[in-house]
């Protein structure tokens, strides 16, 4: 007898056991699949120095964005939709766009110690633009104001910028975003070489 009730304690644990891994089994099949990762992309590194260097001596640049252009998001618009704003699912900007756009200006424009006056942009639009023949185009909208010291601005200025894209999708859109940076910095440059630039000597 005792033997038997061994053997049906045995076989009762044994039951128990299975039933076990199988649950463990289970709950381990019913888990959710991992999400795909995400594409981080960025303006393709850093910029060349003094690549559109300012004609007047800069304190500082600054970037700023409005509420639309100010996330991580990229964005792009279609003309068959042209009131929606949409985000490439699983792509993603390295840093905001003033972040990565004042980088690329300080370097291209350049700083000098000492210097009187500071250049302030305010991004207005930073985005993938879809025509309705399928072609894409990068747009960089900008307001610049140029200031001396604590005064008021004695200069201001907008830009409109739109570079061609030979394919579409965000890895091409940041590169053509890379070059309307660059094409910023080189009209910033001109900007600030006309008649404001006296206000910006010693």
């Amino acid at each position: 007898m005792k033997v038997l009730a061994m053997r049906t304690l045995a076989m009762k644990g044994l039951g128990l056991s299975v039933s076990c891994v199988c649950i463990v089994s289970l709950a381990a099949c019913s888990l959710p699949a991992a999400a795909p990762a995400q594409t981080q992309h960025d303006l393709g590194g850093v910029f060349p120095q003094g690549n559109a260097r300012s004609p007047v001596p800069l304190r500082i640049v600054q970037v700023s964005a409005q509420p639309l252009v100010a996330s991580i998001a990229m964005q792009y618009r279609e003309a068959a939709q042209p009131t929606r704003r949409g985000s490439y699912a699983l792509n993603r900007w390295a840093a905001s766009p003033a972040t990565m756009v004042e980088a690329g200006l300080t370097r291209m424009l350049g700083l000098e110690g000492g210097a009187k006056c500071r250049v302030q942009f305010s991004l207005a639009e930073f985005i993938i633009d879809v025509d309705a023949n399928g072609k894409s185009r990068a747009l960089l909208a900008a307001d610049a104001a140029l200031f001396r010291e604590q005064t008021q601005a004695v200069a201001q200025r907008s830009f409109d910028i739109a570079v061609p894209m030979k394919e579409a999708g965000p890895a091409a859109g940041a590169l053509a975003l890379r070059e309307a940076v660059q094409k910023l910095a080189e009209e910033s440059a001109s900007w600030l070489g006309g008649n404001q630039a006296r206000v910006c000597l010693p």
